[in-house]
C-alpha cells in the first residue's frame, strides 16, 4: 500500500541490472498497503525491477526516484542510526547508490547532544572483482556445487519440480496444492553456505549476514475499471480478519514486530502480500496474520462495512466535528442519540444539507499520484497503448472514478479473485520454515476447495498490434505558478511483444536498454540531453514486469510547443542512425560486462523477496517461475549470438520493434495553470450532483454512517481483541546490538592515510571506499561540490572522451551509471580510480550542464511527490549547522543554488572550470591524514587487495612537496571552518519560522517541529520508543485512518534533539492537520492517565520497545552495506559501549519516559512549520484561520533560461 517510485516485479535479470540504472530511469512501484520510509536496502529491493508500472505505488516509504536511495540527497545524509523505522533518510547507501558521496556528517553524541561538530568528505567507491574471470581463484571455493539444500515433501502437495539453482546456490521447489491447485514456490539456500534468519532473536549480538526469512502470497487481479478496487482491497483485507478481529492487525504488527519487511503491492494485474523477518517466531506470526487476512477478511463481511469507507472512499461532511456530527460541537454531549438529533436540521430542506467532500486513504494516495506529471504521463500512456485488454484500466484507481465504486463491486471482486486456486505462494527459509509454511497454508486453503474459474477469469490476454499508425495525444497537467507557457513533456511508448519472449531475448532487451540509455554517453540519452530541447530524460526505457513489455523514452521541461515535434523527430532520427551504424564492440562489451556483474553479484538480506517478486514476472502468467530468475543459459546464448552477429542483433531489434512498429503512443503533456482549480471544481460538481440525486433517507444514511465510522474509529478495542494480535516478548530480542567487523590502521604503509578493513563473506568481491577531506574548500564555494562530483562521475579524461572512458570502465568493471557510479574491476583497475581523481576532464561543459539540469529537474519534480521529505529537511535545517548544510545543498534551498550554478556555467565557462580545478587540486593535495581507505571483502580478497592498496596510496596519489598541505584538524575537538559562516547564514536564511512551499498538487505534505533537547542535555534511547509509539498509534489512527492521509509520522533524532510531525499525501487543509498534531502529546498523557500503557504488565510499552528494536536492527545487510555501516560508525566516533548503552535505554523504557517525551513536545522550543501544498490550500488556510505563512514559490527554470537569453 505504498507509493513507490520504483517498482518490484521484473525478473532478477532486469532487477539486478536496475541497481545500476541511469538518472533517466525514474520508475514506480506497485500500489502498496502503507507508505513507510524503508531503509536503503528495502528501497533497493523495491526498485528491483527496471520498470515504471509493474506495480502501482502505495506505501509509507519513499523509496523515491533512483537518486532517493540517500533520500533525495545525492549523498547528503544525517547519519543517525536511531531514527524511527519511518525514517526519511538513511546513512547507509549501498555501493550501487552512490560512488562519489559528499557527506556532511555530525559525530554521533555518546551521551550529550552536540550539534556543531562536522566531518566533511568526498567518497569514491569501487568494487574490485577477484574471481569472476579467474577459475583458479581460491575464492571460488566459496561456491559449492549441489546437492546443497534438500527438497521438502508434504502430504498435501505434489512436487512439480525441484532443482538446485547454481546462480543462487539454492534449491528451488515448486509445489501444487492437491485440494485447490494453488502453486507454492520454496527457496532454500544451500545449508552449507547459509541458513536464513535466526531461530529466536532479532539479528542483534554481532554481524549476521544470513538472509531474512520471507513469505508471500499473490493473486492475479485483473481490473475491470479504474475504480481502484484491486488497490482498495489490498489495503482493506489487512483491516481485521476472522482470527485477528482487531481493526488493524497490520498496524499492530508495525507497532511491535521484528519484521524487516511488511507491506503489500498492487500491480496492474496482480496483488502481492509479502512479509519478512529474521526472527522465527515473529516470521510465523506474520505469515499467519497475512494468510488469515487474505482468506478471511472482515472487510467483505457485514461487520466490516466501514473498511471500504476508511480505506477506499467516503463522503465526509465539510467542517464536521471530530465525532462526525455537524453543528456546534460544544453542545454535543449526548452520545450517539444526541448526535443524530443534531443533524436532523439537515433534512428540513435540500438547501440546508451539509456540504460533502471525499475522504479515504486510497483516494488521497491516488490524488497525490495523479499530481505527479511523470506518473500521469505513464498512466495515460498505458491506457492508450493497451486499448483492448485490462491494462487500459488503472488498478490503483483514478481519483475521478474511485467514488463510483460500490460495496457490491468491492465484495464481488474479492470473491472472484481471492481464492487459493488463483494464488501463488512463496517461502524463503530453511527446510523447517518451508514445511511450516506448507502446513500453515494448507490449513487455510484446503477447506476452500478447487475453483478453476478464479484462475481462468483472471487470465490476462495479449494486446495485439492494432495501430495502423502511431497514436498522438495531448493532455494537460497542473502546472506550477508561472509555468503556463512552458514545461511541456513528451513520452513515446512502444508495445514490444505480442507473445512470450525467450529468456535470451529478454536479456537481449536488457542489454539494448543499457546500450541506448545506460550511461550519459549512451547514444539515445546523449542525443536528447545534448539537444537542449528539455530539462531531463523521462520514460525509463524498458519495462518487462507485465505480460507484455514496453519501451518508453521522452523528455520533460520542453520550453515551447514546437519543441515537442522536434523531440519526436530527434528520437526517431537517432533510432534510424543506430539502425544504420550499429554499436561498437566497446559499447556492447561494456554493457554486457556491466549486466553480467550485476547478475552475479548477489543481494542482501531480502534476497528471498527479490526472488519472489522476480519470479512473479512470469509465474503470474502461468509460465515457469524458475525460468524467470535463472540467467546462465540465457547469458551464454546471448554471448554466442553476439559473437556470431555482433551489433546486427541489436540493430534488427531497433528496426523491427521500434522503427517499424506503429503500435506506439506519443503523448504530450502541456502545462495548464488552471487545471488544478478546474479539477477541484469538477470534484465539487460531482459531489453536488450525487447529493442532489439522494433522497432524504439516503442523505441521512451517509450522515449516520459517518458518525458511526468516527465512533468506531475512536472506540478503544476490548482487551480480548487486543490479546488476539500476535505478540513477542522482550526475551525474543537480543540484548546486544548488531556489530560489524572492523579493523583500523592509522598511517597505513607510512602513507599517512587511515586504513579501515571489514572481513565479511563477499563472494570474491572487494568493496573499496576512498574518502578525501573537503574541509579546505571555502564555505562560499561548497555549492560547486555537486558539480565536481558530477564531472567525476560522467566526464572523460585527457586521453579518452566521456563515451570512450565510460565504455572502458564498463568493460573492465561492473558498470557505471549517471549518478550511481559503480566500479568493479580487477586489481589493475585501481589505476582507473587514479584517472578519475587526477585526470578527469573538467572542461566538459555540455556534460556538466546536462547533469545539473537533470538533477535540478528531478528535485523540482520530487517536491510534488515527496514533499514530506522537503518539509522535514526544511524544518531540521533551522536547528543545527549539519542539517542546515543538508537543506542548503539538497533541500528546497538547493533549487535556487543549483539554478545559480547553471547560470554561472553559461555566463563564464572558462572561469567556472578554473574554480573547479582549484577545488579538485585542493582536495587531492590535502593532507594525507584527512584521507581514509575503507576495504570490505573476504579474507582472501582483502589479502590480495592490500598490495594494490599500498601501491595506490604510496605511489599513485600526488604529494605537493613544495607546498605541503597543513594537517587536517581533528574536528571532534576543533571547530570545522564551515561552522561559523553557516551559523551566520542560518540567522539570515529563515525569514519566517512558518513557511509554505507552493506546488501544483491535490494533496498536502504538512510538517511541524521543534527543539526537544538543548545542547548538553542527555538524550535517552527511550525517545525513539515514544516516537515509534506515536507514529504507529496516534498518527496512524487519527491522521491516516480517521482523516485519510496516506502517511503520517512522528520523527525524532538524538543527533539534533529535534522532533517533527509529518504527513504524506494529506487531503486535509494544512490547518486541520496542524490541529491534529497538537493532540499528539496529549494522547500520550491520556494513555498514561487511562492506564492504557501500563495495563497487562506494560504490554503497550513492551510492544513499542520491540517495534523500535526491530527498526533499529533491520534486515541483514549485504557485505558492502555492512562495511559501510561500520565505517560510518567509526567516523561518528561511536563505540560498542555507546551502542549498547543506547540499546539498554530502549529496552528499559518506562511510563515516565513517555510522560517526559510528551511534556517535551508540549513545550518544544523554536516551534516551526513547513508545508508543501498548492497555493489555493495556503489561501484557504489563511482565510479560515488568519494564519499567514511565508509562502515560497519556485520560479520556472525554463522561463529563467528564456529570460537570461
Amino acid at each position: 500500500m505504498a507509493d513507490f517510485e520504483s517498482i518490484p516485479g521484473s525478473s532478477p535479470l532486469n532487477a539486478a541490472v536496475d541497481k545500476k540504472k541511469k538518472k533517466s530511469k525514474k520508475k514506480k512501484l506497485p500500489n502498496d498497503l502503507h507508505f513507510a520510509e524503508e531503509d536503503v536496502e528495502t528501497q533497493s529491493l523495491a526498485s528491483t525491477s527496471s520498470h515504471r508500472r509493474a506495480a502501482l505505488e502505495i506505501g509509507n516509504h519513499d523509496n523515491h526516484n533512483d537518486s532517493d536511495s540517500c533520500e533525495g540527497s545525492d549523498g547528503y545524509s544525517d547519519g543517525s542510526d536511531d531514527e524511527e523505522e519511518y525514517e526519511l533518510t538513511d546513512h547507509t547507501p549501498t555501493f550501487q547508490q552512490r560512488s562519489f558521496f559528499l557527506a556532511c556528517r555530525l559525530w554521533r553524541p555518546k551521551e550529550r547532544l552536540r550539534c556543531t561538530i562536522l566531518l566533511t568528505l568526498i567518497f569514491l567507491t569501487i568494487c574490485t572483482v577477484y574471481y569472476f574471470n579467474d577459475g583458479s581463484n581460491p575464492s571460488n571455493a566459496l561456491r559449492r556445487p549441489p546437492p546443497g539444500a534438500v527438497g521438502v515433501g508434504h502430504a498435501s502437495y505434489d512436487t512439480i519440480e525441484s532443482t538446485f539453482v547454481e546462480e543462487y546456490d539454492a534449491r528451488l521447489t515448486l509445489y501444487r496444492h492437491r485440494s485447490t491447485g494453488a502453486e507454492f514456490l520454496a527457496y532454500v539456500p544451500d545449508s552449507t553456505r547459509e541458513v536464513l534468519g535466526n531461530d529466536n532473536n532479532s539479528g542483534g549480538g554481532g554481524y549476521d549476514p544470513k538472509p531474512d526469512k520471507v513469505f508471500g502470497i499473490a493473486f492475479r487481479t485483473k481490473p475491470e475499471s479504474s475504480t481502484g478496487v484491486p488497490h482498495i482491497l489490498e489495503h482493506s483485507v489487512l483491516c481485521g480478519s476472522r482470527k485477528y478481529p482487531s481493526r488493524d492487525p497490520f498496524a499492530y504488527l508495525l507497532k511491535g514486530s521484528l519484521q524487516t519487511f511488511l507491506n503489500a503491492f498492487t500491480y496492474p494485474d496482480r496483488t502481492v502480500y509479502p512479509v519478512a523477518s529474521r526472527n522465527r517466531a515473529d516470521f510465523y506470526n506474520l505469515m499467519d496474520v497475512y494468510l488469515d487476512a487474505v482468506f478471511h477478511p472482515r472487510a467483505v463481511e457485514e461487520e466490516g462495512w466501514w473498511v471500504l469507507r476508511q480505506e477506499g472512499w467516503r463522503y465526509d461532511v465539510v467542517g464536521a466535528n471530530d465525532d462526525g456530527t455537524v453543528g456546534d460541537d460544544n453542545e454535543s454531549d449526548g452520545g450517539g442519540e444526541r448526535a443524530l438529533a443534531d443533524v436532523n436540521y439537515a433534512l428540513d430542506s435540500m438547501i440546508n444539507r451539509a456540504e460533502f467532500e471525499y475522504k479515504g486513504v486510497v483516494f488521497s494516495e491516488m490524488k497525490g499520484a495523479y499530481s505527479d506529471p511523470e506518473g500521469l504521463i505513464e498512466r495515460i500512456s498505458q491506457t492508450l497503448l493497451f486499448p483492448d485488454n485490462s491494462y487500459r484500466f488503472d488498478s490503483g484507481g483514478d481519483p475521478a472514478v474511485i467514488p463510483t465504486l460500490t460495496r457490491e463491486e468491492f465484495v464481488s471482486f474479492y470473491k472472484k479473485y481471492y481464492h487459493p486456486t488463483n494464488s501463488r505462494l512463496f517461502v524463503a527459509g530453511d527446510e523447517s520454515d518451508v514445511y511450516h509454511a506448507l502446513s500453515q497454508a494448507d490449513r487455510y486453503m484446503s477447506p476452500m476447495g478447487y475453483n478453476p474459474d478464479s484462475r481462468k477469469d483472471s487470465a490476462i490476454t495479449y494486446q495485439k498490434r492494432t495501430f495502423h499508425k502511431p497514436v498522438f495525444e495531448r493532455r494537460p497537467y497542473a502546472a506550477a505558478p508561472g509555468e503556463g507557457d512552458s514545461g511541456f513533456m513528451l513520452c513515446i511508448t512502444w508495445l514490444l511483444n505480442t507473445q512470450p519472449t525467450t529468456s535470451m531475448m529478454q536479456l537481449a532487451w536488457i542489454v539494448l536498454d543499457s546500450l541506448l540509455l545506460g550511461k550519459p554517453s549512451s547514444p539515445l540519452t546523449k542525443a536528447l540531453e545534448d539537444s537542449n530541447l528539455g530539462e531531463s530524460v523521462i520514460g525509463g526505457g524498458l519495462d518487462d514486469s507485465l505480460l507484455q513489455s514496453t519501451f518508453s523514452i521522452g523528455m520533460k521541461g520542453l520550453k515551447k510547443r514546437e519543441d515537442v515535434n522536434a523531440l519526436e523527430v530527434l528520437i526517431m532520427e537517432t533510432l534510424h542512425k543506430l539502425d544504420s551504424d550499429g554499436f561498437s564492440e566497446d559499447d556492447i562489451a561494456s554493457s554486457m560486462n556491466t549486466i553480467e556483474f550485476s547478475l552475479r553479484e548477489g543481494g542482501g538480506g531480502l534476497r528471498g523477496m527479490e526472488i519472489f517478486l522476480g519470479a512473479l514476472a512470469q509465474w503470474n502468467y502461468d509460465q515457469s517461475p524458475r525460468e524467470a530468475i535463472i540467467y546462465e543459459d540465457a547469458l551464454k546464448m546471448l554471448k554466442e549470438e553476439i559473437d556470431r552477429t555482433g551489433s546486427n542483433l541489436f540493430q534488427q531489434m531497433i528496426r523491427e520493434t521500434l522503427i517499424s512498429n506503429n503500435h506506439r503512443v506519443s503523448l504530450e503533456l502541456y502545462p495548464s495553470a488552471n487545471l488544478e482549480e478546474e479539477q477541484l471544481q469538477d470534484q465539487k460538481i460531482q459531489i453536488a450532483t450525487a447529493q442532489s440525486r439522494m433522497s432524504d433517507k439516503e442523505y441521512q444514511n451517509i450522515i449516520d454512517e459517518g458518525i458511526k465510522l468516527k465512533k468506531l474509529q475512536a472506540m478503544e478495542e476490548s482487551p480480548e481483541v487486543i490479546a488476539s494480535n500476535p505478540s513477542l516478548s522482550i526475551s525474543d530480542i537480543d540484548t546486544a546490538p548488531v556489530e560489524y567487523p572492523i579493523h583500523v590502521e592509522d598511517n597505513f604503509a607510512k602513507s599517512g592515510i587511515q586504513l579501515v578493513l571489514h572481513e565479511v563473506e563477499s563472494d570474491g568481491i572487494a568493496y573499496v571506499d576512498f574518502g578525501l577531506d573537503v574541509s579546505m574548500i571555502p564555505y562560499d564555494e561548497i555549492s560547486l561540490l555537486n558539480s565536481l562530483v558530477a564531472l567525476l562521475n560522467e566526464a572523460g579524461t585527457s586521453e579518452m572522451n566521456d563515451a570512450e572512458f565510460r565504455n572502458y570502465i564498463g568493460k573492465v568493471t561492473g558498470g557505471v551509471s549517471a549518478n550511481l557510479q559503480v566500479m568493479s574491476t580487477k586489481p589493475a583497475g585501481w589505476d582507473d580510480e587514479n584517472k578519475v581523481l587526477l585526470d578527469v576532464n573538467l572542461d566538459s561543459k555540455d556534460i556538466l550542464r546536462n547533469s545539473l539540469r537533470a538533477d535540478l529537474s528531478g528535485r523540482k519534480s520530487s517536491l510534488t511527490n515527496r514533499g514530506h521529505s522537503f518539509a522535514d529537511t526544511r524544518l531540521r535545517g533551522r536547528y543545527s549547522v549539519r542539517n542546515f548544510l543538508g537543506e542548503k545543498m539538497q533541500g528546497y534551498s538547493s533549487l535556487d543554488s543549483s539554478a545559480a550554478v547553471l547560470e554561472a556555467v553559461d555566463a563564464d565557462w572558462a572561469q567556472f572550470v578554473l574554480r573547479l580545478d582549484r577545488m579538485r587540486k585542493a582536495i587531492i593535495n590535502g593532507n594525507r591524514n584527512g584521507m581514509i581507505l575503507n576495504l570490505t571483502g573476504d579474507k582472501y580478497v582483502l589479502d590480495a587487495a592490500m598490495e594494490v592498496a599500498e601501491d595506490f596510496l604510496v605511489n599513485k596519489l600526488p604529494v605537493d612537496l613544495g607546498n605541503p598541505a597543513p594537517p587536517t584538524p581533528d574536528f571532534r575537538s576543533t571547530e570545522h571552518p564551515w561552522v561559523a559562516p553557516a551559523q551566520d547564514e542560518m540567522s539570515r536564511a529563515f525569514s519566517s519560522q512558518d513557511e509554505g512551499i507552493a506546488v501544483p498538487t491535490q494533496v498536502a505534505y504538512v510538517g511541524e517541529g521543534g527543539r526537544m533537547y538543548d545542547v548538553g542535555e542527555n538524550v535517552s534511547g527511550s525517545s525513539s520508543v515514544v516516537s515509534h509509539y506515536l507514529s504507529t498509534g496516534y498518527m496512524w489512527d487519527v491522521i491516516r485512518a480517521k482523516n485519510g492521509a496516506y502517511g503520517a509520522y512522528s520523527k525524532f533524532s538524538s543527533t539534533d534533539g529535534v522532533g517533527t510531525f509529518l504527513t504524506y499525501r494529506d487531503p486535509n487543509t494544512p490547518d486541520t492537520t496542524l490541529g491534529l498534531f497538537n493532540g499528539a502529546a496529549q494522547s500520550v498523557l491520556d494513555d498514561v492517565e487511562s492506564s492504557a500503557l501500563t495495563r497487562d504488565n506494560n504490554a503497550a510499552i513492551t510492544t513499542a520497545i520491540i517495534g523500535t528494536i526491530g527498526g533499529l536492527d533491520g534486515s541483514a545487510k549485504s557485505p558492502q552495506a555492512a562495511g559501510w555501516e561500520a565505517l560510518i560508525r567509526h567516523l561518528y566516533g561511536e563505540s560498542t559501549i555507546s551502542r549498547q548503552r543506547h540499546r539498554n535505554e530502549i529496552l528499559k523504557t518506562t511510563v515516565d519516559d513517555f510522560i517526559d517525551y510528551a511534556q517535551r513536545i508540549k513545550s518544544w522550543r523554536e516551534q516551526s512549520i513547513a508545508i508543501v501544498a498548492s497555493l489555493s490550500a495556503f489561501n484557504e488556510m489563511q482565510s479560515r484561520t488568519g494564519h499567514e505563512l511565508s509562502v515560497l514559490v519556485q520560479a520556472n527554470a525554463n522561463q529563467e533560461e528564456d529570460d537570461s537569453e
